[in-house]
């Protein structure tokens, strides 16, 4: 045999053979790693992804989301680094001698407990100082951190998780807003959500701003272990027939921490309700308690677990996010 055929019989042999061992490991590589069975039958995160597209986005985003705060402490970590060796100091002494001998003013205090007085849950201001001194030193940090990205060119490149649309049906619950808006916000809240509290003034701004350009609809999400929200929600849609509803609402948000059954009541004399319809309708409120059991069981049925949560056009936000996080959503669907 001519070395000719020997070299390609042991090229042949040789292919064979990688190919052999080559197989199982692509049929491993290419093999889902995480799955269930059920019954027998496999389950794969392409089945979550065609079934439950958007708690697949939302676990994709909540992934991006840490791994943006874990660069983040990279980075910081890295330009102290930088910092240091430019200052001829240790990287634990930047933060330190950049923000100086920093201490909160009076004014500065006062401001602060005026703007969280709610969530202290009426402290006293000389009880939660510290806590405001502590908050305030840490922004001051926050604010020498963002100096050194700039000097040191920190930028962020992170991968664009795409949003799904879902279809959230209204279900005749109470709304603000023209039918035929271009833009549809379904919010699933509860009336105990100190969140929920937060993120009204969010809301409140984008209904301003917006106007007639979308709709805004309220579902019922009251969660079991906020024992006041209930009434409360029973108590808001008996509103609904003396079309008093979104003034009632109002106040049960601005009274969140105090959603006792007295209370309210208190509030819905407030508001202006007629007692006697509406002491009539608590005591009938299986209906409407029914009602909310379906908003909450269609809530989970589209990946709410927690309040607040919204659907722009059936996209999720998830949380009391800045108003910056709605706007970009509502903008790119009215540009559509």
């Amino acid at each position: 045999m001519d070395n000719g055929k020997k070299g390609l019989l042991a090229l042949s042999a040789f292919t064979i053979l990688y190919v052999a061992f080559s197989i199982p490991a692509l049929i491993n590589y290419f093999k889902p790693k995480s799955y269930i069975e059920i019954n027998g039958k496999k389950f794969t995160e392409s089945d979550l992804e065609k079934e439950k597209p958007a708690m697949v986005v939302k676990l994709k985003k909540d992934y991006v989301d840490g791994l943006k705060r874990t660069f983040e402490q990279y980075a910081n970590d890295k330009i102290l680094e930088l910092e240091a060796k430019e200052k001829n100091i240790k990287p634990n002494e930047v933060i330190s001698k950049g923000v100086g001998s920093y201490t909160p003013s009076a004014t500065e205090i006062q401001a602060i407990y005026e703007q969280y007085k709610d969530q202290f849950g009426g402290a006293k201001l000389e009880t939660v100082q510290d806590k405001i001194v502590g908050y305030l030193k840490n922004l001051k940090e926050q604010e020498y951190y963002g100096e050194l990205s700039k000097r040191y060119k920190v930028d962020f490149f992170m991968e664009d998780v795409k949003q799904v649309k879902q279809v959230v049906a209204e279900k005749g619950n109470p709304s603000i807003g023209p039918e035929k808006a271009k833009v549809t916000v379904i919010e699933f809240s509860d009336f105990e959500c100190p969140y929920c509290k937060r993120s009204q003034t969010t809301t409140r701004q984008l209904r301003e701003q917006y106007k007639d350009k979308i709709r805004w609809v309220f579902r019922d999400y009251p969660l079991p272990f906020h024992r006041n929200a209930m009434f409360a929600h029973i108590a808001a849609n008996c509103a609904i027939e003396q079309n008093k509803y979104w003034e009632y609402f109002n106040l049960l948000f601005d009274n969140a921490e105090n959603l006792v059954k007295e209370n309210v009541i208190l509030l819905a004399d407030k508001a202006g309700l007629d007692k006697t319809k509406f002491n009539a309708c608590l005591a009938d409120s299986g209906k409407i308690s029914s009602e909310i059991e379906a908003d909450v069981a269609d809530g989970q049925a589209v990946g709410v677990n927690g309040t607040p949560a919204f659907f722009i056009n059936g996209i999720f936000v998830e949380g009391a996010q800045p108003i910056g996080a709605f706007q970009k959503i509502i903008d790119e669907e009215l540009s559509k």
